[in-house]
């Protein structure tokens, strides 16, 4: 079997139409649209040598892929230098054995297209490349039907494989990754497949009406709400959306104790002797003693969120995940947490959620529980990512709250 037969096989699997004509080319129609793909010779070497592989086993779970005696596994890159095509690197040890990072082999293409994840893959970008006009006449590459990420190869030198071999593979690539990032400020992480029901992606971009505000937004708070947006971490969403939050902390809690003490100081009845002054100083004392964080961040949501909306909001995101994953008490970070959805609760509840998962990323003492800590480039981005619908919904609401309208 050629390749362009194993790829029109696949294909027919996924739905699409593929075949292969006299002319050898592969050809396939994707809602309506017919798409020639021309021969490469180098792709059918690389098939050949694929299927004869000794053996070969891709990973969906973390796309890894095994053939013989190397792991190969995608990155992702952090560093912000998105325009510079990253250079082929090697680093060896004194046995042999060596790291290479760079685009994905053939055979490891081939094996993603092979495997379960390919189905997603293809509706996520492919379906979109195949039904692109083009004016070629000679007919498109076959690689747009492949994913080709930037890899690191771990590669044991000899035919004999370890048992161990995906293990020891992630620990010499991510001490190349450290060395990289020391030597050459390249930084680069193990990437992984998200869940395809991450609430992350529930956030896509609206329609516009395209129509200018009539207000003004307080700078500073979006440029922290642009940080959030911007960051592929989500630690550092959740805590610049945080920081949009906490920059009315003192405001709102002031301006709660002015009104308090407008009321004692204006009484009709109100006299500046020492009961009237032991008023005042108790009330700002109180004030003090109530205002911790957390409370400060009550005061704010309350200020700027109707709890009833915010309530239809956790409603409607639970209903789209499919999964109630803020109403129902679970553990976060050691600690079991859950907003009600009642009016009365939900604010208060939402308060105490926000400020334990801002403190499980700023602490990282070892005063502190591994599971009450999180970790950067860990499982514990996606436990955060839950979270940054209800953090974004409130730092809107106060953007929303604080802007003043234009003068003209």
């Amino acid at each position: 079997m050629s390749i362009y037969e194993h790829i029109a096989q696949r294909l027919r699997t996924l739905g699409v139409e593929a075949e292969v004509r006299q002319d050898r080319c592969l050809y396939t129609t994707v809602e309506g649209i017919t798409t020639k793909f021309r021969g490469d010779e180098e792709w059918e070497t690389s098939f050949i040598q694929y299927r004869r592989a000794r053996s070969s086993n891709f990973d969906s779970k973390d796309w890894g892929h095994a053939l013989n005696n190397s792991i190969e596994i995608p990155l992702a890159r952090l560093d912000p230098d998105i325009y510079r095509e990253p250079e082929e690197t090697t680093f060896e040890d004194s046995k042999g054995n060596t790291v290479v990072i760079s685009r994905a082999s053939l055979p490891y293409s081939l094996a993603h297209f092979d495997s379960d994840d390919y189905a997603r893959y293809f509706l996520a970008l492919v379906k979109i490349r195949v039904t692109r006009p083009t004016t070629s006449s000679s007919g498109r590459p076959i690689a747009i039907l492949f994913r080709k990420p930037l890899t690191a190869t771990y590669s044991v030198r000899g035919r004999r494989t370890p048992t161990n071999l995906k293990e020891i593979a992630i620990a010499q690539i991510k001490s190349c990754l450290f060395k990289l990032a020391v030597e050459r400020h390249t930084c680069y992480e193990i990437a992984s497949p998200k869940e395809s029901k991450a609430l992350f992606e529930l956030d896509s971009p609206a329609e516009s009406d395209w129509i200018m505000p009539r207000v003004s937004y307080e700078e500073n708070l979006v440029n922290y709400y642009k940080v959030a947006r911007s960051s592929p971490f989500s630690s550092q969403s959740f805590l610049a959306y945080y920081h949009v939050l906490e920059y009315y902390f003192l405001r709102v809690a002031e301006d709660n104790l002015h009104h308090q003490l407008k009321t004692v100081l204006n009484g009709a009845s109100f006299q500046t002797s020492t009961d009237g002054l032991d008023r005042v100083i108790s009330l700002i004392r109180k004030q003090a003693s109530q205002d911790d964080e957390t409370e400060m961040l009550r005061k704010v949501l309350q200020r700027f969120s109707a709890e009833d909306a915010f309530i239809a909001h956790v409603n409607k995101l639970e209903a789209l995940h499919g999964e109630k994953i803020y109403t129902r008490k679970r553990a976060i970070f050691g600690e079991q947490l859950e907003i009600s959805a009642k009016e009365g609760h939900a604010l208060s509840n939402a308060a105490k959620f926000l400020k334990h998962v801002r403190n499980a990323i700023v602490h990282s003492s070892d005063k502190y529980k591994r599971d009450e800590c999180h970790i950067p480039l860990t499982a514990t981005e996606r436990i955060i990512e839950e979270f940054i619908p209800i953090i974004k919904y409130f730092a809107e609401q106060v953007i929303f709250g604080t802007a003043i309208p234009h003068l003209n």
